[in-house]
């Protein structure tokens, strides 16, 4: 059974995405706030949780689920298949300080930083998922889906 997640598209109020930098692999790579769906948590707490824990911000607003995807990778030489759940929260703009993190985020974690649609468009960085520019650009341009959609890479 795939591992449930919940990954968070944290936009301030300029639609800048908050995003986590680290290691990995010996690469660097950003990449959205979220994690692992503990056993008996809704996606709002979840979303809270992983929140709090990876960025330090309490009091996570209610979020919309926007998007969802099936989805493999490789980590510490380790494959995950993973389901995960998408959710949008409007955020005031803050400075993260993270307060929980497990050692592995703790080991890889390099920086945190605020990202507008265009400049994840046209980084030559890593971004994961590899298309978040365009999928942030068509969201913020379409806005929510009535229902949320499943994310094609």
């Amino acid at each position: 059974m795939p591992r449930q997640t919940v990954k968070l598209l944290l936009l301030d109020e300029d639609d800048r995405l908050l995003l986590i930098h680290a290691r990995r692999s010996g690469a660097t790579c950003w990449y959205p706030v979220g994690g692992g769906i503990e056993p008996g948590e809704s996606l709002q707490q979840a979303a809270a949780r992983e929140t709090y824990e990876e960025t330090g911000l309490r009091d996570l607003p209610a979020g919309t689920h926007v998007w969802w995807r099936d989805h493999t990778y490789e980590h510490d030489g380790r494959r995950y298949d993973v389901h995960e759940e998408w959710l949008l929260h409007r955020v005031n703009h803050f400075t993260p300080a993270p307060a929980e993190l497990t050692p592995s985020e703790a080991r890889t974690i390099l920086t945190f930083r605020w990202w507008q649609a265009r400049e994840l468009e046209s980084t030559q960085d890593t971004i994961f998922p590899p298309n978040l520019g365009r999928l942030l650009t068509t969201l913020l341009t379409e806005g929510v889906p009535a229902t949320p959609t499943e994310l094609h890479l």
